[in-house]
C-alpha cells in the first residue's frame, strides 16, 4: 500500500494534467503508467519536448530497420521504448510550459511516419501470402481515411447511440477498441517469438472487425445529421437586404493541442 501511494504521488508530480478520459486499456493498464519514469528521465536531463520526439521517432525508425534485419527482439524492444517516448514528450511539454503547435505537428507527423514504416517493415518480412499482406496494409489505411474522414467529423458533431456493453466500458473510463498502440504491442509480442505471421493474421482480423463495427455505431446517428444536412439546403434563407439567397456555412472541427500530445 505505501509503495502504491509513493507511486501515484511520483506518477501525479510528473504528469500534471489528467489524461484524456476515456482511453485504451492498452494506455490506463501499461504505457501511461510506465511513462512518467520517461518524463522524469527527460526532465532530469533538461530535454527538451522536441528533443524527446525526436528520441521518439529514432526509436521507431530504429524499430523498421531491426526488423527488415531480422533482429526481431531489439526491435520489440526499440518499438515499446517509441511508446512510452511518446508518452512522455507531451507529460514534458506540459510539465515545462512548453507547448507548442509546431511542437504538436512535429508530434503527429512523428507518429505517422513511425506508423508506416513499422507496419510497411511488418508486412514485407511476414512470412505469408501477399494477399495478406496487402490486406494487413490495406485495412490500416481504410482504418485512417474512415476515421479521419468519416467517423471523427460526425462525432464532432453528434452523440453516437452507444450499445450497452460499450456503454458499460465508456462509463468506467476505457475504450473498447484496437487502436495502433495496441498493435504495437502485439507486434513486440509476436516478434519476441519471432511469429509475424500470426500477427498479420490476428492484426488484420481485428483491426477489420473493429472497424466495421465503428462503422456500423455510426450508421444510426448518422442517419438524422444527413437528413437535416439535405433540408438546410433545399430551404434557402431569406435576407431583408436584396434578393433571397443560399447562405452556406461549413463545420470545422477545432482540436486543441498543448505539445506535443501523448
Amino acid at each position: 500500500m505505501a509503495l502504491a501511494v509513493r507511486y501515484w504521488d511520483f506518477h501525479d508530480r510528473y504528469v500534471v494534467t489528467v489524461r484524456r478520459n476515456p482511453e485504451y486499456p492498452i494506455n490506463r493498464f501499461y504505457a501511461h503508467l510506465i511513462d512518467p519514469f520517461f518524463t522524469k528521465w527527460a526532465y532530469d536531463l533538461n530535454l527538451s519536448p522536441n528533443a524527446v520526439t525526436t528520441l521518439a521517432l529514432l526509436s521507431g525508425l530504429g524499430t523498421a530497420l531491426c526488423l527488415l534485419t531480422g533482429e526481431y527482439l531489439v526491435a520489440a524492444i526499440l518499438l515499446q521504448l517509441h511508446h512510452f517516448l511518446d508518452g512522455a514528450d507531451g507529460n514534458l511539454a506540459r510539465l515545462t510550459h512548453r507547448c507548442t503547435p509546431g511542437g504538436a505537428r512535429y508530434d503527429r507527423v512523428s507518429d505517422g511516419l513511425v506508423r508506416v514504416v513499422v507496419f510497411a517493415s511488418v508486412a514485407w518480412m511476414a512470412d505469408v501470402s501477399w494477399s495478406w499482406r496487402i490486406a494487413f496494409v490495406g485495412v490500416l489505411v481504410l482504418d485512417h481515411l474512415v476515421v479521419q474522414n468519416y467517423i471523427a467529423p460526425l462525432t464532432a458533431r453528434v452523440e453516437l447511440e452507444r450499445t450497452r456493453w460499450k456503454a458499460w466500458f465508456l462509463e468506467r473510463g476505457l475504450i473498447p477498441g484496437f487502436d495502433h498502440f495496441t498493435l504495437f504491442f502485439l507486434i513486440s509480442a509476436f516478434a519476441v517469438i519471432g511469429r509475424l505471421d500470426l500477427l498479420i493474421y490476428t492484426g488484420t482480423t481485428l483491426k477489420a472487425l473493429d472497424l466495421a463495427y465503428r462503422v456500423w455505431e455510426c450508421a444510426p446517428s448518422l442517419r438524422p445529421s444527413l437528413s437535416t444536412s439535405m433540408r438546410s439546403r433545399r430551404s434557402p434563407s431569406r435576407s431583408t437586404s436584396g434578393p433571397s439567397s443560399l447562405i452556406t456555412g461549413s463545420h470545422c472541427g477545432s482540436f486543441r493541442f498543448c505539445g506535443p500530445a501523448p
